[in-house]
């Protein structure tokens, strides 16, 4: 299917509509092949059609306050939840707090900076949440999941973009966006299209909560054993002296520092002892570099093309473990492929650390000089997973960031990574951690139809890991976007369930 926005071409009419400007961005336009489009506007509360936020200023910015304000940065294309990372958030002073009382399902839609991107509040634990002036909150009066799945579609911020004026330091969309069009079925059975569009993004949704789930329990059972195992002594931070500095051979990161010791000591003390990444079987290496002086011809795409190399870049990698999103570069040169079992790491800035072991589906792949990837000299995946939970427990503790150096969010090179003690745990909890992220477990025996398509789901997701669940959000965004595209170029659409 073509995903290609459709152009329609600029006439005398539209060129004295935008004030016979000279600027050929001001006659962008998109044009929706199915006739059956209605505004956003017409899709919400006559009434109350939306909730604004609230910009408290810098003034009421208060470091340690439990009262957070979300940023524009917290709505991802990549992501149908909210990202809460880096500063995507700001923690403000009690008396600016603006009370949104966010719930689970609350569409929130950015309108000014990162225009057009738009998430999904899940679950309950929002309550000491608000947004910023650059955010609203819709209220829909049509299904949310089908108005939430339109509104991820690329479609619908393109529509946004051509319709804002450039120039501006930073883009704002006032309320042009409620006249960005939503597309609906045309067909006898268009509620059941609509239902089934909306169980597919539940569907999607429930899987990123999983995977986050997941995630956050690996952190956990790490940090459990590391804590509840610790030799007698006590941690006592002392001055670097020279003889430390020369074993080390540093003087460029913050290793020497309190916070580093402190974070580290629990690894050092840990009681069964540990060992660095070289000592455990694995070599580090650098991809390779993909500039076209080294390569001479030099083909990039967003879908597979038969002999192209699958391109794994780091800056598609999640901090929970997963792809976001896979690239294809077509090139005479030979390069050197990844395997079942290497583990990709994040060199530098803001995917420095992030981290995926490749585990199925494999072939024809290859990464950039981005890109590290460790290998075991013996295949062994289970080890290669657990080493990669333990270097993205580092990561969230902040270790990766100070032993990093270099400006730009730093860089890890392969020199660092023997800086990292992987812990010697006792077997049944190292396969525990593994089984978080891998675990092929069983799909529950039951026919499929719309009615238990998203209760299905839910059984599932409690008895795999991150990677299969990174699997099925990858089908189940591809089927989503082949029946968005019907429904965009007024196509019939057959609800025919994905099998799994």
């Amino acid at each position: 299917m073509n995903t290609t926005p459709f152009f329609p071409p600029v006439t005398a009419r539209t060129i004295s509509s935008r004030g016979f400007s000279w600027s050929a961005g001001m006659y962008r336009n998109i044009a929706i092949p199915n006739p059956n489009a209605v505004p956003l506007s017409h899709l919400l509360d006559k009434n109350n059609p939306f909730d604004k936020g609230e910009e408290p200023g810098s003034s009421a910015y208060a470091d340690g306050s439990p009262y957070v304000m979300l940023r524009t940065r917290a709505l991802q294309e990549h992501s149908v939840l909210l990202s809460l990372k880096g500063e995507a958030t700001v923690s403000v002073a009690p008396r600016a707090f603006a009370r949104p009382d966010l719930r689970d399902g609350d569409i929130l839609l950015s309108k000014d900076s990162n225009i057009g991107e738009c998430a999904i509040v899940d679950g309950a634990r929002w309550s000491k949440f608000m947004f910023s002036s650059g955010i609203v909150r819709l209220h829909p009066t049509v299904d949310r999941y089908y108005l939430f799945a339109f509104l991820k579609h690329p479609l619908f911020k393109s529509q946004l973009v051509s319709r804002v004026a450039r120039g501006a330091t930073i883009a704002h969309a006032k309320k042009i966006w409620l006249d960005c069009l939503i597309p609906f079925p045309r067909q006898s059975d268009a509620e059941q299209v609509e239902s089934y569009i909306s169980v597919l993004m539940r569907a999607i949704v429930a899987k990123e909560c999983a995977i986050r789930e997941r995630a956050a329990a690996i952190d956990n059972e790490i940090e459990r054993e590391l804590v509840s195992n610790q030799t007698s002594a006590s941690f006592k931070f002392q001055f670097p002296v020279l003889s430390e500095i020369r074993v080390l051979g540093r003087l460029d990161a913050r290793i020497y520092d309190q916070e580093y010791k402190a974070k580290i000591w629990l690894v050092r003390n840990y009681k069964r002892g540990s060992r660095t990444p070289t000592a455990d079987g694995f070599v580090v290496t650098p991809g390779p570099s993909l500039e076209i002086k080294l390569l001479k011809t030099r083909i990039d795409s967003d879908f597979p093309r038969p002999g192209f190399y699958t391109l794994l870049l780091p800056m598609n990698l999640s901090e929970y473990g997963t792809i976001n999103t896979l690239q294809y570069l077509g090139t005479a040169k030979r390069l050197p492929l990844l395997k079942k079992g290497d583990v990709l790491f994040g060199e530098a800035g803001f995917q420095k650390g992030r981290s995926v072991v490749l585990l199925d589906g494999v072939e024809n792949c290859t990464t950039n000089a981005h890109g590290l990837y460790a290998r075991r000299t013996d295949g062994d995946s289970a080890r290669s997973i657990f080493f990669r939970c333990v270097f993205n427990w580092y990561r969230a503790m902040r270790l990766i960031d100070l032993m990093a150096v270099g400006g730009s969010g730093g860089h890890f090179s392969p020199t660092y990574f023997d800086y990292i003690r992987i812990p010697d745990f006792p077997a049944d909890v190292r396969e525990r951690i593994v089984r978080l992220y891998h675990n092929a477990g069983r799909a529950p025996r039951r026919p499929l139809s719309l009615a238990n398509f998203v209760d299905w789901h839910d059984e599932l997701n409690a008895s795999v890991g991150i990677w299969e669940l990174d699997r099925e959000l990858r089908k189940l965004k591809a089927e989503l976007r082949e029946v968005q595209e019907q429904v965009i170029y007024g196509l019939p659409v057959q609800c025919q369930l994905p099998v799994t």
